[in-house]
């Protein structure tokens, strides 16, 4: 999240950022390309000392001469006791989250992955090129009389999430949970299943300006728990940006963008996919 009582000079970077992360979830940037603007995030403060935003919520570091360390960055005057605006009262709101899945869920949607990556490691995330994805048989989730209808009707999705988690039963089992979010922007219609059972159909107020790409990808490709290996067998994918995330936020999580595509591993189990809808010309 943002530092209060900045700079003017380190707001802006941090509101640079964020619009690079949006820029980038939409494919308008390949994870080069975002590595490198990410690169250039620094500032120097009133005393001459050089400052770089290695990611969003916090994560400034400042050079000391041989190496960037993660440190607070400097700050306005600070408000008296007592005199907080309203805002800043209304988002001191507490909240909890669910274990693991939930916390990565929130990391990725809210744009705080990148962060958590620089802070845990102190190190810039990792693109790994020339993948050769392996022909292996694998076998893909069945998709529902419910989704099936779906399809009939609009195709496949244009963009759409899954996460994958376990709820308690009221008699204290656990249940396996595939909830998903299939979106047709061109028909302005947004579906939700719950293991397969829509549970919901929304409308979509997006207005768009150009062509959507086709959509690579296939809600049945993405099977709860698979490895590493077999999304990357499953899909095709031949290149990726990884991210590790801090291990206060999800021990062992991991968080991987390629095109069109970002999705979070936990200790090498899949538990969240998002395909993304690329919209060209306009």
């Amino acid at each position: 999240m943002s530092h209060r009582n900045l700079p003017a000079a380190f707001q802006a970077l941090e509101a640079r950022l964020a619009e690079l992360q949006a820029r980038y979830t939409r494919g308008e940037l390949d994870p080069p390309a975002y590595q490198g603007e990410v690169q250039n995030l620094k500032v120097k403060d009133d005393s001459g000392r050089a400052w770089w935003l290695g990611g969003e919520s916090g994560a400034w570091h400042y050079w000391d001469g041989s190496a960037w360390v993660r440190a607070n960055p400097p700050s306005m005057a600070q408000p008296r006791r007592g005199e907080a605006t309203q805002k800043e009262k209304r988002s001191r709101r507490p909240f909890m989250l669910g274990c693991g899945i939930g916390t990565l869920i929130v990391a990725v949607l809210a744009g705080t992955v990148l962060i958590a990556g620089w802070q845990a490691y102190q190190q810039e995330p990792m693109i790994v090129e020339g993948l050769e994805p392996e022909s292996l048989t694998l076998t893909q989730h069945s998709l529902s009389s419910d989704q099936i209808v779906v399809i009939d009707r609009f195709d496949y999705p244009e963009a759409f999430t899954i996460l994958f988690y376990e709820e308690e039963q009221m008699d204290g089992s656990l249940m396996n949970v595939r909830f998903e979010t299939w979106s047709y922007y061109t028909s302005s219609v947004e579906y939700t299943f719950l293991n397969g059972v829509q549970e919901a159909e929304d409308p979509l107020e997006i207005e768009l300006v150009g062509d959507l790409v086709p959509q690579p990808y296939r809600p049945e490709q993405f099977v709860a728990y698979m490895s590493l290996d077999d999304l990357i067998a499953s899909t095709g994918i031949e290149q990726y940006l990884i991210v590790p995330l801090e291990r206060e936020l999800v021990d062992g999580g991991e968080v991987y963008y390629a095109d069109e595509l970002t999705f979070g591993l936990k200790n090498n189990e899949l538990l969240y996919v998002e395909a993304l809808a690329l919209e060209v010309g306009g």
